[in-house]
């Protein structure tokens, strides 16, 4: 995802992405790993969870930390440091979104097989 792109997500929710942290303690040093079709997707999920985490957080005295984000095998993957039932959930049902939207635009699409898996639309599948 473009680092525009990125600001906006890690200005909104700074203390669940640590883009600036130790690799050896959270991927999120390497930024987003997809392309800008799923940042809705992503903007969508982190509000679903903000009240979920703010209830959990109420509860353990922990500060919840997003620790990865990225395609793999062409769908939206991400890793949290904890989490309920219903933070699987909604990150359960972006994962399903994201296998019907294309990672590059946004638009609809469809996961694609060949040298690498990735849910593409029509047209960016001519490009990849």
């Amino acid at each position: 995802m473009t680092k525009d792109l990125e600001q906006k997500l890690v200005e909104c929710w700074p203390t669940w992405f640590d883009i600036q942290g130790d690799p050896r303690l959270t991927r999120m040093a390497d930024g987003f790993a997809h392309d800008d079709g799923w940042f809705e997707i992503v903007w969508r999920l982190c509000a679903d969870l903000e009240p979920l985490v703010a209830e959990i957080e109420k509860k353990t005295w922990l500060p919840f930390e997003v620790r990865q984000v990225k395609e793999k095998l062409g769908g939206l993957v991400v890793y949290v440091n904890y989490h309920s039932d219903a933070i699987s959930e909604r990150i359960t049902a972006a994962y399903w979104e994201s296998l019907k939207t294309c990672e590059v635009c946004g638009q609809p699409g469809r996961r694609r097989g060949g040298s690498r898996i990735r849910t593409l639309c029509a047209e960016h599948l001519s490009m990849h």
